[in-house]
């Protein structure tokens, strides 16, 4: 094949293994595997890699970084709106975030099959615990984030832990996921998205006091 740079063919050889190992499991995602499906030789992926543990380590965050940027976008508000004018209420904002995150969900499953595939991995590996650990802070800090901006351009509050309702959240994306991954029922996954919508705003009010948008505290009570 033509001449790579290493960069590139990092990238490849990524996008390959997250192939195989939605496909045929992390166990089947071998060295020989991945080079196949990328259309490389064994010594293109030793030379970009040091080791396939390194390719499988450069796939958790090449695949968790894509799942923040969807959750992040997902819960954004309406371009431009300043705190505590979007006209939707909160209920609205997380509802269409959820809603975004099962259309994406639907157009990708192949990433969000190598993301739970990467997730038992690291549950049956020892050692691996750690990268498990990491790829789900970041599920959360991604839902933190996107909370805090929801309830701020929302003039709301959480009545709870910010980090409590971003945990909430984050259980109810899985569950959403693992779900439409056996069914395929879109459909279904939506209307679920929308009851979840539902309890995650029952766990805020309105804020009395005109959000700051340069306030710490807001959407951490």
């Amino acid at each position: 094949m033509a001449r790579m740079a290493v960069e590139d063919r990092r990238h490849a050889l990524v996008d390959a293994a997250v192939r195989v190992i939605a496909r045929d499991g992390v166990a089947g995602a071998t060295t020989r595997a991945v080079v196949a499906e990328a259309g490389m030789s064994l010594a293109s992926l030793h030379y970009a890699f040091p080791s396939r543990d390194h390719l499988l380590e450069a796939v958790i965050a090449r695949v968790t970084a894509q799942e923040r940027r969807a959750a992040e976008a997902g819960l954004l508000p309406l371009e431009g709106a300043p705190a505590g004018t979007d006209p939707r209420s909160l209920e609205e904002v997380v509802r269409d975030g959820l809603e975004r995150y099962v259309e994406l969900l639907a157009a990708d499953p192949e990433r969000e099959r190598a993301l739970l595939e990467v997730a038992l991995y690291a549950m049956r590996v020892p050692g691996q615990r750690a990268a498990l650990v990491a790829q789900y802070d970041v599920y959360r800090e991604a839902a933190c984030a996107s909370l805090t901006t929801a309830a701020r351009t929302t003039g709301s509050r959480w009545t709870v832990p910010l980090d409590d309702a971003a945990r909430a959240l984050v259980m109810m994306t899985d569950g959403l996921t693992t779900t439409w991954l056996a069914d395929r029922d879109t459909a279904a996954a939506l209307r679920s998205a929308r009851f979840a919508a539902r309890s995650v705003a029952a766990l805020a009010e309105p804020d009395d006091v005109a959000p700051d948008p340069d306030r710490e505290d807001v959407g951490a009570h």
